[in-house]
């Protein structure tokens, strides 16, 4: 099982993860992929107990994180990026040029903190929102995260969780 989340932007916009998110983190997983804007190095080293981690760097942080990753999936090759690296915030066919030089088929990406499981580009984009809730760029917030189990794609929000792929 695959869990993803990012922005979690502790403590600078957000105090801690909800509980709810602990809850969830708190099970065993086999990769939790933290998308950018961490902000705390104590953030990872707690997710790290609950699974593998991989975490890549966002336009907030300052601690030493790599700008992008791949991974190998169930659902395929997979580019972990923050997505600051591409305007405006969220594009697409961006994010999917810079996937196509890693022969990425998946994009797992934040910066906008909208939730969203999309295709585009041949390619299938997912951005977990933020875990933490906390608005971004235009975006008011709501807390969110994904999950992949078995090749399905779940995207959870404060209340349950609901398949989206």
């Amino acid at each position: 099982m695959i869990l993803i989340l990012g922005d979690t932007h502790i403590p600078f916009r957000a105090e801690d993860l909800p509980q709810w998110v602990k809850e969830i983190v708190e099970r065993r997983w086999d990769i939790i992929i933290h998308t950018g804007d961490v902000n705390e190095g104590w953030v990872l080293e707690y997710l790290s107990h609950h699974g593998e981690l991989v975490a890549v760097r966002g336009n907030t942080d300052f601690i030493r994180l790599p700008s992008h990753r791949v991974v190998h999936l169930p659902l395929g090759r997979a580019l972990v990026i923050h997505g600051h690296q591409v305007h405006p915030r969220g594009n697409l066919r961006a994010l999917a040029a810079i996937a196509d030089k890693f022969s990425a088929s998946l994009v797992i990406h934040g910066h906008t903190h909208v939730p969203s499981v999309e295709g585009c580009c041949g390619k299938i984009f997912i951005n977990p929102g933020s875990a933490t809730g906390v608005p971004g760029g235009m975006y008011r917030g709501e807390e969110s995260l994904v999950i992949i189990k078995d090749g399905e794609v779940w995207m959870c929000r404060r209340g349950g969780c609901s398949r989206v792929l």
